[in-house]
């Protein structure tokens, strides 16, 4: 499956065609959203972390991501909505695991607590712990998750089939680490 990278490549997806890359996922892919609130539910309910400073959530992450894909193809948030947006969870978890192997005081992608001083490196263990605990429930939790996407992007496409979508895996393959400094402007 390839990353698609320039919204105006080419015609529109049909349906099929968009049905058939929801179907083609490879497993332990949801869609951000979905991440987004079935993370937020564990985390309410104290599935995922019960004491002290929560870690980086997986889903703020994951919308990072997101945001970086638009900048690098010179589009705005307005223009996500052209997208729909997976999130590979293990290749997620992943990348954060590298980011976090490389930490840096001044770097927010790197440091779990960006801006409230020096980097305490017990925050990156609870990350990694926290990481550790999501991947933990990739087989249950997230694999519900996973057909409730499937599910949400079929029906989508069943409701508007005309409303072609280009389909994006985050983290993107290839597209290297985030910056170890901010980009200047």
């Amino acid at each position: 499956m390839t990353l698609e990278t320039n919204p105006q490549d080419g015609p529109a997806l049909s349906a099929q065609e968009l049905r058939s890359n929801a179907a083609n996922l490879s497993t332990g892919c949801v869609l951000l959203g979905i991440l987004k609130s079935i993370e937020t539910e564990l985390r309410k309910r104290n599935h995922l972390w019960s004491s002290g400073t929560p870690p980086t959530p997986l889903w703020f992450l994951a919308e990072t991501e997101r945001n970086i894909f638009l900048w690098r193809t010179n589009q705005s948030l307005d223009d996500a909505r052209n997208y729909s947006f997976w999130v590979d969870l293990r290749g997620l978890i992943n990348k954060r695991r590298e980011q976090l192997s490389h930490p840096h005081d001044s770097n927010p992608f790197t440091n779990p607590l960006w801006g409230s001083g020096v980097l305490d490196t017990s925050l990156v263990d609870r990350e990694r712990d926290y990481l550790d605990a999501l991947e933990d429930l990739i087989p249950t939790a997230f694999k519900r998750a996973e057909m409730l996407s499937r599910a949400s992007e079929s029906l989508r496409i069943e409701i508007d089939p005309e409303a072609g979508r280009r389909l994006v895996i985050i983290p993107a393959a290839g597209a290297g680490p985030l910056p170890d400094k901010p980009v200047e402007p």
